[in-house]
């Protein structure tokens, strides 16, 4: 499975989950397929607010570019980035649309974007601590709904960790679990025609080979040790279309996506309101493959009051 986290995704070579023999598509517990529906074309795409310009939040003594949507009285979304990612590259496709109902944030993490340097070396803790400072500094009131994208996941989850009334709600976008990254160089060891999805993995465990200055190492064993969620409504929105590396072999690519699955239903045991959902024709990118899904999801899952 794709991270373009590790240093910018360069590659996009699908292929239909269903084509994966070993795959069982269907095995994922409370999974459920989202497709073309007559719920889902009824979110039109006219109606979004107008996205404000990249404004600057200082916390904790570093420098966050951010940029939100929607009225203040509305109900607080803050979008957690893929890895690496850009906040205008991960939600321009989403935020202005959510912002017709919702005061909706996106921030770039340190590293990333027009946001300060990152530290030498960071965990998801780090992370963690930096949303919910800038959580304070856009002024937004919990309990929030954070939805977050890959490797972003990881960082809502730890947050939500920390302070147990962020959030009344999460909503995960084809999110890696915490144990996948390991699994994945587990499944690919050997394998030379695999090099390039490996090394993207691997950069992920070294501070010094990612944007973001991420300690995988370390942050990837702290998330193995997530305790519940409790009763916070949790949706995760897993990809039907596999994004490889060019030269995987097709072997390698179900080891892979059965890892993945199984990451997945990882965060369904880590929630009691947790659902997951199989998004037709969609890869990684969620959110830029279906869009009006996504919005109406976070509608779907925003806190009451």
């Amino acid at each position: 499975m794709v991270c373009g986290g590790a240093g910018g995704r360069t590659w996009r070579a699908a292929v239909p989950v269903s084509l994966l023999s070993v795959v069982t598509v269907l095995s994922l517990a409370g999974c459920t397929v989202a497709g073309d529906s007559d719920e889902v074309t009824r979110v039109r795409a006219a109606e979004q607010a107008r996205v404000g310009g990249i404004e600057e939040v200082r916390a904790d003594g570093h420098r966050f570019a951010v940029r939100c949507a929607g009225d203040q009285e509305d109900p607080a979304v803050l979008l957690v980035s893929e890895l690496a990612t850009p906040m205008e590259r991960d939600w321009d496709s989403v935020q202005g649309r959510i912002g017709a109902f919702a005061r909706v944030c996106a921030y770039d993490r340190l590293g990333v974007g027009r946001s300060g340097r990152a530290p030498q070396s960071q965990t998801f803790e780090d992370m963690a601590t930096d949303l919910r400072a800038v959580v304070d500094g856009l002024g937004l009131e919990p309990p929030l709904l954070l939805v977050a994208h890959g490797v972003g996941g990881l960082v809502a989850v730890t947050a939500m960790q920390q302070d147990p009334d962020l959030a009344g709600g999460l909503l995960l976008l084809d999110a890696a679990g915490p144990g996948y990254p390991q699994a994945a160089l587990d499944a690919l060891a050997g394998a030379r025609r695999a090099a390039a999805e490996r090394d993207t993995w691997a950069r992920l465990l070294r501070p010094e080979s990612n944007r973001e200055h991420l300690d995988g190492q370390q942050a990837f064993a702290q998330a193995q040790a997530f305790p519940s969620l409790g009763p916070v409504p949790m949706l995760a929105l897993t990809h039907s279309i596999a994004e490889h590396a060019p030269g995987t072999p097709p072997r390698r690519q179900a080891d892979l996506e059965s890892a993945w699955e199984a990451g997945q239903n990882g965060w369904l045991a880590l929630a009691a309101a947790g659902r997951l959902e199989r998004v037709d024709l969609a890869g990684h990118d969620i959110a830029a493959d279906q869009p009006e899904l996504v919005v109406m999801r976070v509608r779907e899952l925003l806190p009451a009051g």
